[in-house]
């Protein structure tokens, strides 16, 4: 099986024109979900983990501010030539969640923010098992857009842009358990609110998949999304709240 064929498409080249935009404009994490992180797997500090899927490294600086030793991972030559950019001596090594190339039991945690639904299963819940420590744990987030507002309702209807973040797999059990090998799924979550200048959420917009995979042809896409974005947001400041979601898998 090729890497594309459970999608249509293959992931690892989704966003290369659109690395450095990703790198700029996308939405972070809370340190509040550092913060449960560390509370349900234990301190980051000196706890080696594998980042994957790190895209540009958002995660994966947050977790060596925590004082991770953190090895950085995707598929993508763009991000992860983004990453090195942005994040100096940061370890970083191309690859995909099925085929991890990290030998067994080599490290203490694995994290996946924002990109499990890209990941083909069962491979890439085994890999994960597979290198972690005994004890380890895996930790998947993601940013969910959980706002209720008329805005969001109209982009999907006039624009066809969904809420951001919500993907297959996010909270399916079954892909840890059953074919991962994992016992024990724990969840929390946090909610929170972004607030950014509409030119700026207009950046990030074009970092969407669903607008990322169109290339050129987004053009007149992007041109409906920001008309309803000044239309609700006249004064150039849009509001998002958000929830991210976290899922550890435990051995």
């Amino acid at each position: 099986m090729r890497y594309h064929d459970h999608l249509g498409f293959d992931p690892g080249a989704v966003f290369d024109g659109v690395a450095a935009d990703y790198q700029s404009w996308r939405p972070s994490y809370p340190d509040a979900l550092y913060d449960a992180l560390e509370s349900s797997a234990g301190p980051l500090a000196s706890c080696r983990v594998l980042d994957v899927g790190a895209g540009t490294g958002i995660s994966a600086r947050a977790l060596r501010r925590r004082g991770a030793s953190v090895v950085a991972l995707d598929p993508s030559l763009s991000m992860a030539g983004s990453l090195r950019a942005a994040s100096g001596d940061m370890p970083t090594t191309l690859g995909r969640a099925e085929a991890l190339p990290i030998a067994d039991g080599a490290v203490d945690l694995v994290t996946c923010a924002q990109a499990w639904h890209w990941v083909r299963l069962p491979q890439g819940a085994i890999e994960c098992r597979r290198v972690l420590r005994p004890d380890g744990v895996v930790a998947l987030w993601w940013n969910v857009s959980e706002d209720d507002g008329a805005f969001f309702d109209t982009l999907e209807s006039e624009c066809g842009i969904s809420r951001y973040g919500g993907r297959y797999r996010q909270d399916d059990d079954d892909s840890l358990l059953r074919v991962g090998g994992f016992t024990e799924v724990r969840r929390t979550a946090v909610r929170w609110r972004w607030s950014v200048s509409l030119e700026h959420w207009m950046q990030n917009i074009q970092t969407r998949s669903e607008l990322a995979k169109l290339g050129l042809e987004a053009a007149g896409r992007l041109g409906a999304i920001e008309a309803v974005a000044r239309r609700y947001f006249p004064e150039g400041e849009v509001t998002e709240w958000f929830t991210t979601r976290l899922s550890l898998a435990v051995p």
